[in-house]
């Protein structure tokens, strides 16, 4: 067990840096293609300052048999804990820690706009994991994030890279108290040759957060990127997630389950950059809208001329569970290449009203059978997480909502 240190110079160097920029930087607009349909014009994000440190958060919310555990207190790492036995000569901690952490933090992104500046402005600390060549982790690392700040914006940062022929898998829960806040998560995901990285974030902020995250995934030749999430929490909640595949024979899934309610807002959108021969992608989103609820999936998959032997799939379905519930889906193909397989694919639909009578029919009340479809529904995304663990969970949290929102309406 350990605690974190001081933030290293150069990261205060950074963050001062960043926070000089941030007036002459422009601020999103929703008339960006990015940013359309989104609840961006609703928040100001200069108005939301550095966050405080905390002594102490809500207990942790615990599986069995994880390699490592980082917790985190408004964006500053309080607690590492670590199975050197499961993790071998990984490192997994305070990316000041690292030697060269400097130049791995932000190496992943491809852009840069005001959400990144504001970010790296109030960023304290970043979690990083490092595999070396040919290690397996044995168990998934956690790292557990509780944020209390009001009127703050906090800033997390985690950073997985594996090395040639090294496995791992993280699990980041993200939990906030009710007070009106911004959360800035940003995820890179550096899988080198023959490696193998899983990826889960678990967001469940409370319903008065902001959440822009932003997610940046590179897999190099022959290796395999899955990058998951499951979104039930935020006022408005919006995820990018950037997935290039570099190498020739890359592989990756990008995964999300999403259940939103009352006037929340969960905002996806995606890019699967096919830049290298043989590479492979498999995009599947599933999410549901109840009470006055919106979600809205924007994905491009773009296939570079240079990337024959493309295979990219991307599907996003949507169940509307009450009349004010709303959801938009617009998937996209940028094709440069005629040598490859690409698909796209979007539904937003009720209940299927035919099994529903089928169920009915058979004695199963009505509530019953809706939560039987609804999880039905979800499981092809949730048997696919890539930590088996949190799988049960998940369902568990999915058959809550819905069984709220109904006693809610009856």
């Amino acid at each position: 067990m350990s605690s974190a240190v001081v933030s290293a110079e150069w990261l205060d160097d950074r963050r001062d840096a960043a926070a000089s920029e941030l007036d002459a930087s422009a601020p999103p607009s929703d008339a960006d293609e990015v940013w359309r349909y989104s609840r961006i014009a609703d928040i100001e994000l200069s108005m939301f300052g550095d966050a405080p440190s905390l002594d102490s958060g809500p207990d942790r919310v615990s599986i069995d048999d994880v390699a490592a555990s980082i917790t985190l207190l408004n964006g500053r790492i309080v607690r590492v804990e670590r199975d050197e036995g499961r993790l071998g000569k990984s490192f997994v901690g305070s990316l000041t820690e690292l030697e060269g952490g400097a130049d791995l933090l932000g190496g992943l992104r491809r852009h840069r706009d005001q959400v990144s500046t504001l970010h790296d402005a109030r960023l304290h600390d970043a979690v990083v994991v490092d595999v070396p060549r040919g290690v397996v982790v044995d168990g998934p690392i956690v790292v557990d994030s509780w944020i209390d700040a009001p009127g703050a914006a906090v800033a997390t940062h985690v950073v997985v890279r594996a090395a040639n022929g090294a496995q791992v898998t993280v699990l980041e829960r993200r939990r906030s108290s009710e007070a009106e806040q911004l959360v800035l998560p940003e995820v890179e995901l550096l899988a080198q040759p023959d490696a193998r990285v899983g990826f889960l974030a678990v967001q469940e902020l409370g319903r008065a957060t902001h959440c822009l995250e932003q997610q940046w995934s590179d897999s190099h030749q022959q290796s395999h990127v899955v990058a998951s999430i499951a979104a039930f929490g935020g006022s408005y909640a919006r995820v990018r997630a950037d997935f290039r595949l570099s190498g020739r024979g890359a592989s990756g899934d990008l995964l999300a389950v999403y259940f939103g309610d009352g006037d929340q807002m969960l905002d996806f959108r995606t890019f699967q950059d096919h830049e290298a021969p043989d590479t492979t992608s498999n995009l599947l989103f599933k999410g549901a809208v109840t009470g006055s609820a919106r979600s809205v999936y924007s994905g491009l998959i773009r296939v570079n001329e240079d990337a024959p032997g493309t295979n990219a799939f991307q599907t996003n379905r949507n169940l509307k569970l009450s009349d004010d519930a709303w959801a938009y889906s617009v998937p996209n193909l940028e094709i440069e290449q005629n040598q490859v397989a690409c698909s796209h694919a979007s539904t937003v639909g009720e209940i299927d009203e035919m099994q529903l009578f089928y169920l009915e029919s058979r004695g199963v009340p009505t509530t019953v059978a809706e939560q039987l479809l609804v999880s039905g529904f979800f499981a092809e995304v949730i048997d696919q997480l890539p930590v088996d663990a949190v799988r049960g969970e998940m369902r568990a949290i999915v058959d809550a909502a819905l069984q709220a929102d109904r006693a809610a309406a009856s």
